[in-house]
């Protein structure tokens, strides 16, 4: 998979990224009441699929998420929080 790189909307979310060896780790804050239905739907879509395991959620309290995205579930991860605008820009880096 080429590298992505993607602009968060900092005035909806504030997002960490960590990459481990079979997935990434994100801890998301929702900024507003706006971004906090957004991770409501984020989390109702990826619930709704048939695989269970690709994205898993947990609350932290106070408007913020932990959430663990296996390796072959990032790019949508992504799409989906661009499609949902909490995500400004997503670009493939090329060689």
């Amino acid at each position: 998979m080429k590298p992505v790189r993607y602009e968060i909307n900092d005035q909806q979310i504030a997002l960490r990224e960590q990459r481990n060896e079979q997935d990434t780790d994100f801890l998301i804050r929702a900024k507003t009441s706006e971004a906090v239905d957004c991770l409501h739907q984020l989390r109702a879509f990826f619930d709704r699929d048939k695989v269970y395991s690709d994205i898993l959620f947990y609350s932290r309290g106070e408007r913020t998420w932990q959430v663990i995205v296996r390796r072959d579930a990032y790019v949508p991860f992504l799409a989906h929080l661009f499609q949902l605008q909490l995500l400004r820009s997503i670009r493939w880096l090329t060689d």
